[in-house]
């Protein structure tokens, strides 16, 4: 029993449109996350993280700044 989440990475919200697998966008996210002390799984384009029940509120807060960091420092890295 546990606490399970994703986050689909795509180009476009609207259309769901996914980018081309030779970006390996999960794992440019992957190394943003372990980089900045976050642990996600990369599955494909598909973060994975999975917290423990027992997590408090200030530890869901530091876990969602330190996620979107990540998800804007990926961003960053594809609009190059």
């Amino acid at each position: 029993v546990g606490m399970l989440g994703a986050i689909e990475l795509v180009q476009d919200k609207a259309t769901r449109t996914r980018y081309p697998g030779d970006k390996a966008v999960g794992m440019i996210c992957r190394g943003h996350c372990f980089n900045n002390g976050l642990i996600m799984r990369a599955v494909g384009d598909t973060m994975i993280i999975a917290p423990p029940l027992v997590i408090s509120q200030a530890e869901v807060d530091e876990l969602v700044e330190k996620a979107r960091k990540c998800l804007d420092l990926t961003l960053r890295d594809l609009s190059v």
